[in-house]
């Protein structure tokens, strides 16, 4: 009987409690969607009050932030657009642009050797000269003119008179040189320097004696032919020009 009393007083408590619980939510929920309301309602009247006062004025913002949005989807198809072309880009590499072949330290490097005065033609492998490696056929060409514009005195006196490009690829190059041993038919030049005469090798650049002699008494038309230079075709003629010089 105490059992049944007390469960009867806990239903009454447990239903009294979930009555009041509810009526105070529901209770809260109306207040604060009144006090949304008046919020909401006392800020608009705070900026109108603002915009009649010339402190805001939101007519301008609403134009600039619709004419913002409008201008939104323009911008992006502009965008779109730009990207659709340079994706359109030719990528086409121009012909002049195409990578020439170069010599490399694995090209395998041909000499050949032209003697006008026997016809014959050597030909031998040599290891590819540095001097050679990375450049392409117009500068190897380049290379070469400027070889025989300053040649070494041994390729002057060997007769050296050209220098060529017979072969050109990355694999393979092909060089010729032609020698006319004629074509060195002077050995020496004389020439005054500074009052005195200087023995020359053919090449007019490479010093073979600085004889002493002055020519300080010889007569002007021989200080000329000094000064010009005199050409001496082998050793024997050289010491007896020499010698008439300084006698």
């Amino acid at each position: 009987m105490k059992i049944k009393k007390a469960l009867v007083y806990f239903i009454s408590f447990f239903s009294l409690s979930v009555m009041f619980s509810a009526c105070y939510y529901i209770s809260y929920k109306n207040a604060l969607r009144d006090f949304n309301e008046s919020a909401v309602e006392r800020n608009n009247e705070f900026i109108l009050s603002l915009e009649k006062n010339g402190y805001l004025q939101i007519g301008n913002q609403v134009a600039a932030n619709n004419q913002a949005q409008t201008q939104e989807p323009i911008q992006s198809t502009e965008a779109e657009s730009n990207i659709t072309v340079e994706n359109t880009t030719d990528t086409t590499v121009p012909v002049d642009q195409v990578k020439e072949d170069t010599v490399l330290p694995a090209t395998q490097y041909t000499l050949q050797t032209y003697d006008v005065k026997t016809g014959v033609t050597s030909e031998e492998v040599l290891p590819t000269p540095s001097y050679l490696i990375g450049l392409n056929r117009e500068e190897v060409i380049q290379y070469l003119n400027d070889y025989m514009q300053d040649l070494p005195l041994n390729e002057f006196q060997k007769g050296l008179i050209s220098f060529e490009v017979v072969k050109f690829s990355k694999d393979d190059i092909t060089l010729k040189k032609t020698y006319n041993t004629d074509n060195a038919e002077y050995k020496y030049y004389l020439k005054a320097q500074n009052g005195y005469i200087i023995a020359y090798y053919g090449d007019q650049k490479t010093v073979f004696d600085y004889t002493g002699v002055s020519t300080e008494n010889l007569s002007a038309a021989e200080q000329q032919k000094l000064e010009e230079g005199i050409p001496v075709k082998d050793l024997d003629e050289l010491y007896a020009l020499l010698e008439n010089y300084s006698s």
